[in-house]
């Protein structure tokens, strides 16, 4: 009843007019997608989209949203999540990248304070021994013997690449969701490196609780409203597709000379072109190009996720790179290659760019990564071509044969495994200390071997013949003295 219920009217208000300019809805007609699903098999209750395109006009009335687009719908054990992909306004974006910047400016401000802490405790506790052990000739806290020195963690962590700014990279969509038709849509919050690589690592299925704690190895960084934002964001990158020449770079028209230039650097940095647009020229496959097996005639729409986490490359040794440009210059080219040998300087990933088509995707061993087919094979003419993903079971592309083609996901949020899951085995335990006589481990003697030590420690008693010279000698002392006395 709350979405049926009519908006509020609006005020006159000062503000720009191009910040009161809602979404377009125009692309929203649930009805119409609706008649397309069900034409594939696909879909929700007709009620349920109704409701969904009321809570969505709803929706862009009280949020700065830009676009939006209903995106799909993941199964969890106790409830489901429906899914709206939107962008934000540029006000919105800024305002959200400054609220970070004063989080880590806090964050890096306490840990400079938690650092200053532990240094001082440090120092008191080096005070406190050094007055214990002076104290006295022979202190009660004295140890009688030298002990090893204490354990020193040996790992260091690799450098953790920072999270891409909202409105850029993974960021640039934001993600609503809802548990059931009428509550209200809570903005998930942005993606982090860590999180994509930790979600490529485990396999876990939804509560329907956001704020359910992930128990997983590796530890998680997050709770589930973080790890079904790394979900969505690995889905969308995967499956998201569109025919082919539907979407092109653009800069072909005269005067943009420029323009490409200053791009090409940016791609040199980014590894390939990140943005595109739609193509007014665009004529549409036939029915038998988009059923074609090869998937020659459908290509990626969504960008590539690094292995690193990220969409762009994060360099983690920026100091190193310049200080081999600069060694670079000086010394000869033996010497540049020595260096190079070291592998000092990191290596940028780089993955497939955008509009690849899909015939260049690996398969899983011995499954497709597409499967393809056509809504019906009675009325060509009105049929639709229909491509489901079988690496992301759940994800499936529609396209009339116009200019309609649509991308939408039911299912549970999980990849496709060839073979059971097997967790991470658990990491080698480090050595504590350095084996020595202090720390060598043996068996307790029993109690015949203690006693046996004992008597073999006993003092020796003295031999028979020791004890009757000795009694000779004192009987000769004591005639001598006899005759001594007599003599006076």
């Amino acid at each position: 009843m709350t979405v049926l219920k009519p908006l509020a009217p609006q005020g006159p208000s000062t503000v720009d007019p191009d910040d009161l300019e809602l979404a377009d809805m125009s692309k929203n007609n649930m009805l119409e997608l609706l008649y397309y699903l069900e034409q594939i098999g696909l879909g929700l209750p007709r009620q349920d989209m109704v409701f969904i395109m009321l809570s969505m006009r709803k929706l862009i009335h009280t949020e700065p949203i830009s676009s939006v687009r209903f995106w799909g719908k993941i199964f969890g054990t106790l409830n489901n999540y429906l899914v709206l992909e939107t962008e934000l306004k540029e006000d919105e974006y800024m305002r959200k990248n400054e609220k970070y910047e004063e989080e880590i400016k806090k964050g890096d401000i306490e840990k400079v304070a938690v650092k200053a802490n532990e240094e001082l405790e440090k120092a008191l506790k080096d005070i406190s021994k050094n007055q214990v052990e002076t104290e006295g000739d022979a202190p009660k806290s004295k140890i009688p013997r030298s002990l090893p020195p204490e354990p020193k963690i040996q790992y260091e962590e690799p450098p953790e690449p920072p999270k891409e700014p909202s409105g850029v990279g993974l960021n640039k969509k934001v993600y609503y969701v809802c548990t059931k038709i009428g509550e209200p849509w809570i903005q998930l919050p942005d993606v982090t490196p860590k999180e994509i690589q930790v979600a490529r690592k485990i396999y876990k299925s939804f509560t329907g609780n956001l704020e359910t704690d992930i128990l997983t190895y590796p530890e998680f960084p997050g709770k589930e409203k973080n790890y079904l934002r790394a979900q969505i964001s690995r889905i969308s990158a995967g499956t998201q597709i569109a025919p082919l020449g539907y979407y092109t770079f653009g800069g072909e028209e005269a005067g943009e000379g420029d323009e490409e230039d200053e791009v090409g650097e940016e791609e040199a940095e980014t590894g390939g072109k990140t943005e595109y647009k739609t193509n007014p020229k665009y004529d549409p496959p036939s029915l038998k190009d988009l059923t074609d097996r090869s998937m020659t005639f459908w290509v990626h729409s969504a960008p590539y996720i690094l292995p690193q986490g990220r969409l762009t490359w994060w360099n983690p040794t920026p100091a190193a790179d310049v200080e081999d440009e600069e060694l670079g210059e000086e010394l000869g080219e033996e010497e540049e290659e020595d260096d190079k040998e070291k592998g000092s300087k990191a290596e940028p990933e780089t993955g497939p760019p955008l509009l690849t088509p899909l015939s260049e995707d690996a398969s899983l061993e011995t499954v497709s990564p597409w499967s393809v087919r056509s809504s019906s094979n009675v009325l060509d003419t009105y049929a639709l071509a229909v491509v489901r993903s079988n690496l992301w079971p759940g994800a499936y592309t529609f396209s009339t044969q116009g200019k309609i083609f649509h991308n939408i996901y039911f299912g549970f949020g999980l990849k496709y495994m060839q073979h059971n899951f097997s967790p991470m085995p658990l990491q080698p335990v480090q050595q504590e200390y350095a084996v020595g006589p202090e720390i060598m481990e043996v068996l307790d003697p029993t109690g015949a071997e203690e006693e046996k030590w004992r008597i073999d420690h006993l003092p020796k008693p003295k031999p028979k013949e020791d004890e009757e010279k000795g009694e000779t000698d004192e009987g000769e002392g004591e005639e001598e003295e006899e005759e001594e006395e007599e003599d006076d």
